[in-house]
């Protein structure tokens, strides 16, 4: 069976949004490009899980690490769709004000508390999703989420009947 082409573009995107998110954390002074860089990464890992649950019913029954962690992006980006910068947090780079000696620290972006973000709107609350998130991606930096994310995807696209393979 080959790759539709959907999710060939959705796949692809993925990957270069999570290569540009690595780029982008290497330079210091961008670090609105690295969140937009993650934000992305995690749409299309989002409209990928959705298409394939609802196209190929053997991923559906899929359980573990790797549909748990897409349920927990699902809850990020249902939880602050419109309000995307405030699920991370970024530490790290250059800060004024500048205190010598002075050290630079790597750029890092980290998932925020899930108690953090503005409250949920009633169509966008997953208590699922949440706790999800708490246990799978709270306080972890994005680049090892989405890390994980691709693993995932790796791992189902080796799957015998994938709708990726």
């Amino acid at each position: 069976m080959s790759t539709p082409p959907l999710y060939r573009l959705a796949l692809a995107a993925f990957q270069d949004a999570q290569a540009r998110l690595h780029e982008n954390l290497a330079d210091i002074l961008g670090p609105g490009r690295a969140l937009v860089s993650a934000m992305e990464a995690a749409y299309w890992a989002n409209s990928l899980d959705l298409r394939l649950r609802h196209d190929d019913p053997s991923y559906k029954g899929l359980n573990g690490d790797g549909p748990d962690l897409i349920r927990a992006l699902r809850f990020v980006r249902n939880r602050a769709a419109h309000q995307l910068p405030l699920v991370v947090e970024t530490t790290g780079g250059i800060r004024a004000p500048l205190v010598f000696p002075l050290t630079v620290e790597p750029l890092v972006i980290r998932w925020v508390s899930a108690a953090s973000p503005p409250s949920a709107d009633e169509r966008h609350k997953g208590p699922k999703g949440e706790a999800l998130y708490v246990k799978r991606m709270e306080g972890r930096e994005v680049r090892g989420v989405l890390k994980d994310v691709g693993h995932w995807l790796s791992t189902e696209q080796s799957r015998p009947g994938s709708l990726l393979s």
